[in-house]
């Protein structure tokens, strides 16, 4: 695939002004955006043009009740205490709020997703503190900003030495509510053994602690349910980080971005970089794409010893079997409910059972349970823009973005076609449109066989623009199958297209002509007659179950939907409208004896037929 650049071109499909964050969609009437990912608080441009207030150090009473509490795992006490100090009303809007130390949102952002708090709670009361911390964290980022909260500093993972220990803890800043000159040495409880079990230090990297999370997603539904939540709130972070700091960088007129380069996203990247050169690029890849497989698993290990077990819940307490007396009925209490089951509800959960798809799916490790991993997918996509953005805006970026595509485009292409038919949804997407474009243009080139017209012969703008437009879908993409005679790759550029397709007739001013139906039937036409190659090879096994039953399912459902896209398209070319009129029956009432559907000029413009 050519370099990714993004600069203005003649296409209204791809152009700079486009281009944002992960969360931030198109403008229009077709605002598709996952709600998984969503956050009301959370709008790109409401954290762009949004004034954060300042943050003053905690009183030192305050400061060191909230570390006691801390240390005594009162976390319930802490937060009640600091959410009242985030509440109490200010005499003035420039007067400063209070905001804690780093190192004890360091520890609140732990209590997210740890398993005491968690899936092993040791006391009543303390699975609250988790859903308590996250809404604090959330509460403080939209007061502060990133910066003003100093979550860069409260949140930095600590290498670890060769005997296992972290080589530094969070040293107080002594203009920010720190004791070093204080004589106040409390905090050495906390810096040895709460920081020792923090995510911070036992996760090293943040994208050691994606990858699990990721093969939670997969592997333990009870940990996912609360790694979700850490993800969200960690991406919702780095985009109001990038944004703050690049805005910044905008008004001081540095064209270097200091601000931006210091981003908390920057840092966990180099901090990656700087252990295996070279090695950095594939390391997140690898973690954006965890699946729970074996080899996932080896690479991305969970943070904390058997996480995954649940606490074992109370049994009933052992009484005096009575004697048994079957021909009376009598079973000595053998057969209550409680009695049977008690010993099974004591044991932990276990991954999920994990089916392998049908076929050949590519790598044969991945055994990935399909709808947990759909339900990751917008996370993993938003993390792919963040980075996207970074490198974009940051000169001399850690990551080149046109490596960065490839290797996204490279990996997507290899999943198994469920997993891959919903990555290129573009109903389900959380990409902008531009890198929507980009990515399925992207993993078409990667399917297209040697035949295929090149995109810069169509149009010699292309390569250093990245658009799409009507000829070059035309000419270069819909007439053709795939580069091989595999079921599936054929249906994943059925697929592909079909996305495209529908991008460019519903986001796009592009005016098709009377050569769009002939290409999209040639295309249809030559895929059918590909997989038939494949087909004639395999006789002989008759009577063998067909491996790519469900990928000649998914080619033809696709070719039927890429002939209904073609007949709207026509429509709207037209200005006609489409009037279906589906007769119930002669006995059936007058007001139910039909239903019209129409797709008028307006409508039609923003059908989405469902992958």
């Amino acid at each position: 695939m050519p370099p990714i650049k993004f600069t203005a071109v003649s296409s209204p499909l791809s152009s700079l002004d486009s281009f944002a964050t992960a969360t931030e969609s198109p403008p229009g009437a077709l605002d598709i955006t996952a709600s998984v990912t969503s956050s009301p608080d959370l709008d790109t441009e409401d954290a762009a043009n949004k004034s954060y207030s300042k943050a003053a150090q905690l009183p030192p009473e305050l400061k060191q009740h909230c570390q006691i509490y801390l240390e005594e795992n009162l976390y319930l006490i802490t937060l009640n205490l600091l959410n009242s100090l985030l509440s109490s009303s200010r005499s003035g809007p420039d007067d400063p709020n209070y905001c804690p130390p780093p190192n004890q949102l360091a520890l609140l952002n732990t209590a997210i997703v740890h398993p005491k708090f968690t899936t092993r709670p040791k006391e009543e009361g303390w699975s609250e503190a988790s859903a308590e911390s996250l809404v604090y964290l959330r509460s403080l980022l939209s007061r502060f900003g990133p910066i003003n909260g100093r979550f860069k500093d409260a949140f930095r993972f600590i290498s670890t030495s060769r005997h296992g220990t972290p080589e530094s803890f969070y040293d107080d800043d002594p203009t920010y509510g720190g004791g070093v000159d204080d004589g106040d040495d409390t905090y050495a409880h906390m810096r040895r053994g709460y920081h020792q079990d923090g995510i911070w230090r036992r996760g090293q990297d943040f994208f050691h602690v994606v990858g699990w999370a990721f093969n939670c997603s997969v592997l333990y539904p009870n940990r996912w349910r609360h790694w979700r939540h850490w993800l969200k709130f960690m991406f919702d972070l780095l985009q109001q980080d990038l944004v703050e700091r690049h805005n910044l960088d905008v008004e001081s007129g540095d064209l270097d971005c200091p601000m931006l380069r210091d981003s908390i996203l920057a840092s966990y990247i180099g901090q990656r970089s700087g252990r295996t050169a070279g090695g950095g690029l594939k390391w997140i890849m690898d973690a954006i794409f965890a699946d729970g497989s074996v080899a996932a698993s080896s690479l991305f290990r969970e943070i904390w010893q058997k996480e995954h077990k649940e606490n074992p819940k109370s049994t009933a307490k052992k009484r005096k079997r009575e004697a048994v007396n079957i021909e009376k009925g009598n079973f000595g209490g053998w057969l209550d409910d409680e009695s049977v089951y008690s010993s099974q509800t004591s044991e932990p959960p276990t991954p999920q059972k994990r089916r392998t798809n049908s076929g050949d799916m590519g790598d044969p490790d991945f055994q990935a349970l399909e709808p947990a991993y759909v339900e990751s997918i917008p996370l993993r996509q938003r993390l792919f823009a963040l980075l996207s953005y970074l490198c974009h805006y940051l000169p001399r970026p850690p990551l080149d973005i046109s490596d960065l595509y490839q290797r996204f485009e490279t990996t997507v292409k290899s999943l198994p076609l469920p997993i891959f038919t919903a990555f290129v949804n573009r109903g389900m997407s959380t990409l902008t449109l531009e890198s929507q474009i980009s990515t399925l243009q992207g993993i078409l080139l990667l399917l297209m066989p040697t035949s295929a017209l090149s995109p810069a012969k169509v149009d010699r703008a292309w390569q250093d623009a990245e658009g799409i437009t009507a000829e070059i879908i035309e000419r270069c993409f819909l007439p053709y199958s795939a580069n091989t005679i595999a079921v599936e790759d054929n249906a994943k550029v059925s697929v592909l297209l079909e996305n495209l397709l529908q991008i460019m007739w519903c986001n796009g001013c592009e005016r098709f002509d009377e050569n769009l139906r002939a290409a999209v039937e040639k295309g249809i036409a030559a895929r059918e007659a590909k997989v038939k190659k494949k087909r004639t090879s395999a006789r002989g096994r008759m009577n063998a179950e067909d491996p790519d039953a469900e990928a000649r399912v998914v080619l033809e459902m696709s070719g039927q939907r890429l002939l209904t896209l073609l007949e709207l398209i026509e429509a709207d070319i037209n200005g006609t409208e489409l009037i279906e009129v589906d007769k119930m029956g002669e006995n059936e009432n007058e007001d139910e004896g039909q239903y019209e559907v129409v797709f008028d000029h307006f409508l039609s413009r923003r059908v989405l037929i469902e992958l």
